[in-house]
């Protein structure tokens, strides 16, 4: 009996403690972090158990892409982040919004991201752990640190220049393409610019992160947008922040796997036949990612003992293929519809080009980074329309933010689409497409410092950024040579965000062979 005593006793503490593990979890933790944001005059919706704000943030995001826009408006917010567009006209910037149990607040103010972005050990990109999921983006402390200093070779400047004739192959390859369907039609035909672009910069990644090109890795391309789509459906999914739920092999979970296992199954075979040529000292592609990236990790093991494993390297080409993919596309594809919108920049862009390079001398790397207004356009279109609309941290310790005191467990929301259009900080124009706000410079054209941060900021600075810029300046720079586009009466303006900001509907535009 006394055992049997003993017994019990231990298991209702054990009871006791997990119910209260649970409670403090789903209800006393939420309204401690609710209650200490409140006071340092943070505002928004009452905290619901659970699921928080997730209800509403799904029924919204779903209306909002049931609705494109009526006109051509570039203040896009109530599309792209419909709950914080209600929140912040609700409760103003300095407002929060539940994801889950955790709260959101907005970080708007240029110093404070700098500080965060500068801070990166204090202010994570996701949980400690599962920092070593997605690759280099997710990566945190010195696990991070090791696999930069490993792909910083791929991303040098002297690796650029040599990646240049396969980024002009690509896009090459599309111009001709533009040029036979013009062709078929007279002097102009409407061509989904989306599409087309997509297909060029999908062809660019294959061919400089593997050596392959799109139709030799097509079925890799569609594992990986199915991929994005269920990853974003089990991440918008309210049971997602039920305690456990993660556990449950739902059928989407089901499926996320499969698509993984076959994505894992090709990279891994084009990883090995790279490391067979590498040991026979057949260097053919030596010079894209994959090969620049397994030479330097044989450095890193020489010189510090540990490189990246085959898992690790798996992760940066599944990223990269990803990112790179819809990132160029994206900004080439608004930057197009700009000009489209705005014929005058248009001109300019294309006098400036065919002074430089005429109408068929292949653009240098040189010549490209030296096109000022080409730089500048690019530079507004990403003010508009940045990659990411909203970058999200968190801290993992109670710290000061400035004047702001926070707990662990507050996420910050720093949301690129606010701050590149805020008028205090770009002026009453905010709001209109004006390149040459950036004439100066990136660092002049706000009125305070780190106010522009499409590729983020700080050490943790996309690493992908000028691949991405230096592939837009060329490709834009060929289309200028040979086209130009009008908007098409077809276009319905539906931007969403995915793994960047893209047309829902495609982009239509009309283009004329000059």
């Amino acid at each position: 009996m006394e055992a049997l005593h003993i017994v019990s006793t231990i298991l209702v503490i054990i009871i006791t403690k997990l119910a209260y593990n649970f409670i403090n979890a789903v209800w006393f933790r939420p309204k401690k972090l609710e209650k200490n944001l409140k006071d340092q005059g943070f505002q928004g919706n009452p905290y619901r158990s659970f699921h928080g704000d997730l209800p509403e943030i799904n029924r919204l995001r779903r209306l909002a892409l049931s609705k494109p826009f009526s006109s051509l408006t570039h203040d896009i917010m109530s599309r792209i982040l419909p709950l914080d567009h209600q929140t912040v006209q609700k409760y103003g910037v300095n407002s929060y919004v539940w994801y889950g149990r955790r709260p959101r607040i907005n970080i708007t103010k240029p110093d404070e991201l700098r500080e965060i972005f500068t801070k990166h050990e204090v202010y994570n990109k996701e949980r400690p752990q599962s920092a070593g999921s997605f690759g280099l983006v997710m990566r945190e402390g010195e696990d991070w640190a090791k696999i930069r200093r490993i792909l910083n070779p791929a991303f040098h400047v002297e690796k650029l220049k040599g990646m240049l004739p396969i980024m002009e192959l690509s896009c090459m390859t599309m111009l001709k393409e533009w040029e036979q369907m013009v062709a078929k039609e007279g002097s102009s035909c409407e061509i989904d610019v989306w599409s087309s672009l997509s297909f060029m910069s999908a062809d660019v990644i294959a061919r400089s992160a593997f050596g392959t090109s799109y139709k030799e890795g097509k079925r890799l391309f569609k594992l990986q947008d199915e991929h994005v789509s269920l990853s974003y459906q089990m991440l918008r999914s309210v049971t997602n922040y039920i305690p456990g739920w993660s556990y449950i092999p739902t059928k989407q979970r089901r499926r996320k796997a499969i698509v993984d296992r076959e994505i894992d199954a090709i990279i891994r075979s084009l990883i090995e036949k790279r490391k067979e040529s590498l040991k026979t000292r057949n260097y053919e592609y030596k010079d894209d990612l994959l090969g620049i990236m397994l030479e330097s990790n044989e450095k890193e093991i020489e010189e510090h003992g540990r490189g990246m494993t085959i898992d690790d390297v798996m992760q940066e080409c599944k990223l990269f293929h990803l990112a790179g993919e819809d990132t160029t596309a994206a900004l080439l594809t608004w930057t197009m519809l700009l000009l489209s919108q705005h014929q005058d920049w248009q001109t300019k862009a294309r006098d400036e080009v065919l002074d430089r390079f005429g109408n068929d001398q292949t653009p240098d790397f040189e010549g490209i980074n030296h096109l000022k207004i080409v730089t500048m356009i690019i530079n507004e279109t990403l003010r508009f329309y940045p990659p990411v609309s909203s970058m999200s941290r968190m801290i993992k310790e109670n710290t000061k933010l400035k004047k702001l005191s926070l707990l662990h467990g507050t996420e910050f929301s720093l949301p690129t689409i606010i701050v590149h259009r805020d008028p205090e900080l770009w002026g009453n124009d905010a709001n209109e497409f004006n390149p040459g706000r950036f004439s100066e410079g990136v660092s002049n054209a706000a009125k305070a410092p780190g106010s522009f941060f499409p590729f983020g900021g700080g050490p943790r600075v996309c690493i992908g950024q000028n691949f991405a810029l230096t592939e837009a300046k060329l490709a834009l720079t060929k289309i200028l040579q040979r086209f130009s586009f009008q908007l098409s009466p077809s276009y319905v303006h539906a931007p969403r965000a995915l793994v960047s900001l893209e047309p829902q509907f495609g982009t239509p535009l009309i283009l004329h062979k000059i």
